[in-house]
């Protein structure tokens, strides 16, 4: 009887914790052009197979992964947090996530006009990082205060926290954002702080600009250390289909990326995207040989995926 009972007690439970909740899966395939695939013409790639479910205040979603050796695991957590109420202005937010250095999107890729999701590359923004959040509104403003985990300070080969704040605001129809983040240092060293500002404007209900600056300190005032991104959206798309334009630079503006895409949703519940990407830098110079580097190939790469 008490196994019953627990058993029941156990069924309610996890309805009530998925009650309102939505999942999706999707895989993308690079048709051409990509390094890792299983040969040179496309294929599968690693982190490319992915699945996750959302609720209103939790989320968790990960990607298989092509295991590369005996010490790659099979699959990566991109997301899997929880978030408290604690007060009708303030949220706290435990667990990994999106970073939310510049405009943080729904963590679902479904909700990203193009398959690179401008909020995420690790080599300009940050990624997603286990952090603890405090988030709210005032009279409009949006804010959030975090402090993240695995930290830039790592990779420079010290461990101090890092540290966050994102403010956004709606006026006129335009959507603006901007985002600091206090990296830490060793006492006695020049303090490090990356800023980033962000604009989202529909031009006649026709057009969609999203605009993000960034600008990643390296502690070098003799190198420029801005970025941007932009993607175009004609909005009442043809059919079911939207067609965008966008393009990337990194390494300080020297190289960029452009890419064209179709989004697409054939059905209600199912999501299909077509990009090619394009970069301006393909070879390299090694000691005065030039070397091709595949993975800055020309891609065409589809996903395809459905909600559940």
């Amino acid at each position: 009887m008490k196994k019953i009972i627990l058993l029941v007690v156990s069924l309610v439970f996890v309805a009530t914790l998925f009650a309102g909740a939505s999942g999706e899966a999707y895989m993308q395939y690079p048709i051409i052009g990509y390094a890792d695939a299983s040969d040179e013409d496309g294929g599968l790639v690693q982190g490319y197979v992915g699945i996750g479910y959302w609720g209103a205040d939790y989320g968790f979603h990960f990607n298989f992964e092509n295991t590369a050796g005996p010490y790659v695991p099979a699959w990566k957590i991109n997301h899997m947090f929880k978030k408290f109420t604690l007060h009708p202005m303030v949220n706290l937010l435990v667990g990994k996530t999106a970073v939310p250095f510049v405009k943080e999107l729904n963590p679902s890729g479904f909700a990203n006009i193009n398959i690179i999701e401008g909020a995420c590359w690790n080599f300009i923004n940050p990624s997603n990082d286990f952090m603890l959040k405090f988030d709210g509104n005032v009279k409009g403003l949006g804010w959030q205060l975090y402090t993240k985990n695995v930290n830039k300070s790592n990779v420079l080969d010290w461990d101090y926290a890092d540290y966050g704040l994102r403010l956004d605001y709606a006026v006129a129809g335009v959507d603006v954002g901007a985002g600091l983040m206090m990296v830490g240092v060793p006492e006695g060293d020049d303090g490090m702080m990356d800023w980033a500002f962000d604009l989202g404007y529909t031009v006649a209900e026709m057009v969609k600009l999203n605009l993000q600056l960034i600008n990643n300190d390296d502690a070098n005032d003799d190198t420029s250390d801005m970025n941007y991104y932009f993607t175009l959206n004609y909005v009442p798309g043809f059919k079911g289909v939207t067609p965008y334009f966008g393009m990337l630079t990194y390494t300080e503006m020297e190289e960029n990326e452009m890419f064209f895409g179709l989004n697409m949703n054939p059905t209600k519940d199912s999501v299909l995207k077509l990009e090619y990407k394009m970069y301006s830098l393909e070879d390299y110079d090694l000691n005065g040989i030039t070397v091709e580097n595949d993975l800055n190939a020309d891609t065409l790469t589809l996903q395809l995926g459905f909600s559940f």
